[in-house]
């Protein structure tokens, strides 16, 4: 993997033009850094997102205990996130990588002494992102979503659940890319849901790279402690990448099982705990947005975006035949 530059801009009183601006989850978002991961330049307009480098001093504010730890991913070892809060201040402390400072309008980033930067970059453009949004009223689910005829289409679905896949399959027969990993969902003044483009980026298990897009040996790891492969879209990667918000049409919560190819639609009900165990935040989100805030936004969803479990027989060589399938459902809807 290429080094990683995760250098960010000083705190400024205002931003200038010297300062790059990107488009992520239909945000302009003012950052100087070098990606890894490829972000759109935005087409201009006011900044919603500052994010820079954080001094120490910041953090004077966050030492009591933690209001939410995760579990350590080894038994016995500390929790490799734990996250502080100070009014509408939150601080997510990340082992190995850095502090982040989540806060109207900012992000701030102070790393370990010898903390990771690709982790950092992985951290910002998944839970750090995620929460600031959520906190900006937005609602991330843990799934990837294509652009199929003119609408949104999300596929739900937690690690080699088969969603990233999905999505490949699709981007392959020409629907553009919207999103992959965090689906951030809004409300636009008519009250429909839209789903919000991410980044022309998919990471795709190396076996589905290899089926799936041309040169797959040529792809880098994620990380370099990841299997996942790196996929760009558009611009000579696979696919397009939809760079504005879409009316998201239905959710799809993939299954591998059986012989045959069947869709079911589920009831609000239903389809609410299932965007529950599918929040992109989880727990971490209860905690900082408020369960009973954060379950009137899933069932908001739930009962406007119909949601459908599809179950598929194993095997990527099956893939456009559940395209198909869900393409048809999507006709009748």
């Amino acid at each position: 993997m290429a080094e990683v530059a995760f250098h960010l801009t000083r705190r400024r009183a205002r931003i200038d033009d010297r300062v790059p601006t990107y488009r992520l989850f239909g945000r302009n978002v003012s950052v100087e850094t070098a990606w890894v991961t490829p972000v759109a330049s935005s087409p201009g307009g006011p900044v919603d997102l500052v994010v820079e480098s954080l001094l120490e001093p910041e953090l004077s504010g966050f030492r009591d205990e933690p209001f939410f730890r995760s579990a350590p991913l080894v038994s016995g070892e500390e929790s490799w996130l734990a996250a502080y809060r100070d009014g509408a201040r939150y601080v997510l402390r990340f082992l190995n990588v850095g502090s982040f400072l989540i806060e109207p309008g900012r992000i701030g980033f102070s790393p370990e002494a010898e903390g990771d930067p690709a982790a950092a970059e992985i951290c910002l453009l998944g839970i750090v992102m995620a929460l600031w949004l959520e906190l900006s009223g937005s609602l991330c689910l843990h799934a990837s979503a294509v652009n199929a005829r003119s609408h949104g289409l999300g596929f739900l679905g937690f690690n080699r659940a088969g969603k990233s896949s999905l999505a490949a399959s699709f981007l392959a027969a020409g629907s553009p890319l919207l999103t992959d990993d965090v689906l951030a969902l809004d409300r636009d003044d008519h009250g429909r849901v839209m789903a919000q483009p991410g980044f022309p980026q998919l990471r795709l298990w190396p076996a589905s790279a290899e089926e799936l897009v041309e040169n797959a040996h040529d792809l880098e790891p994620v990380h370099p402690d990841f299997e996942k492969r790196r996929v760009p879209v558009g611009g000579g990667g696979l696919g397009s990448f939809h760079d504005a918000a879409a009316e998201l049409r239905a959710l799809v919560l993939p299954e591998r099982q059986g012989a045959e190819i069947g869709l079911v639609r589920l009831t609000p009900r239903q389809a609410t705990i299932e965007l529950v165990r599918h929040s992109f935040l989880g727990t971490l989100g209860e905690a900082a947005i408020g369960a009973g805030r954060r379950f009137e936004r899933l069932v908001a969803v739930a009962e406007r975006v119909p949601v459908f479990r599809l179950a598929y027989p194993n095997g990527l060589e099956h893939l456009p035949a559940v395209r198909g399938a869900i393409l048809e459902c999507l006709s009748a809807l």
